[in-house]
């Protein structure tokens, strides 16, 4: 999102008021996968019958079991409340089976943990969802920045933005995993925790660059769905040629 809009801050605001029952999904799932995951499984949930849970951890342990049946049996265990398919669940996404039903494996721990929490906590457990995935109690973001009228960045610039920028995220407690800087963009990749002023931090990162040169544009893009692809980054280039 661009620098600029109050979408980005309305966004934080609303999960800072959540406080603590805030869960993440830590690992990187499309979220095309995400909607369909939780489609099916509101699709199970409206069931008549009552599955049990025996079955289906034998279900999923079996090695003759179709994905189908083991991504039913993902999804009811899931959502059934139970501490044994919780750890169930827990154990067999640290087996590195199945590698199609990945992301529904990851998708469905998740449901199971805030089923859990939100049953014996007696407070109802929020799930933030997005494509990039997180840490514990922060999300990941990808940000995307372009040189003043695209021109090349100078070498004293490049060495500006790689000790600036992981200077201004740490200061905001938050963690930088990747800092990619090319001929007249650079990009980031990066954790930071919900309650930080992330929008803020990249700002103040920009301006203390540009009291060099003023050489970064001020409208930057930050989301949390998804990194740039080639394509992505040609698009945004080609609208400031």
């Amino acid at each position: 999102m661009e620098k600029g809009s109050d979408i980005f801050d309305h966004f934080q605001q609303s999960l800072n008021e959540l406080g603590d029952n805030l869960r993440v999904l830590e690992t990187t799932v499309p979220v095309e996968k995400q909607m369909e995951y939780f489609r099916y499984s509101e699709k199970v949930r409206r069931q008549s019958e009552e599955e049990s849970v025996d079955e289906q951890i034998e279900t999923l342990l079996s090695p003759e079991a179709t994905i189908n049946e083991k991504r039913y049996a993902l999804t009811v265990l899931a959502i059934s409340g139970d501490v044994k398919a919780f750890r169930t669940l827990e154990e067999y996404s640290k087996q590195g089976r199945e590698p199609d039903l990945k992301d529904w494996i990851s998708m469905a721990l998740l449901q199971a943990r805030i089923t859990l929490e939100s049953e014996f906590s007696e407070e109802k457990q929020v799930f933030i969802s997005t494509g990039l995935g997180g840490n514990g109690n922060k999300l990941r973001f990808y940000a995307f920045f372009q040189s003043k009228s695209l021109l090349p960045f100078l070498n004293y610039q490049r060495k500006l933005i790689e000790k600036e920028i992981p200077f201004f995220i740490h200061k905001y407690q938050g963690e930088l995993e990747e800092i990619c800087v090319e001929e007249n963009y650079f990009y980031l990749v990066f954790l930071i925790n919900l309650q930080e002023g992330i929008r803020q931090m990249l700002e103040d990162a920009i301006n203390e660059c540009n009291e060099y040169g003023n050489f970064i544009n001020s409208n930057f893009i930050i989301t949390n769905v998804k990194r740039f692809d080639q394509k992505d980054i040609d698009r945004e280039l080609g609208r400031n040629r």
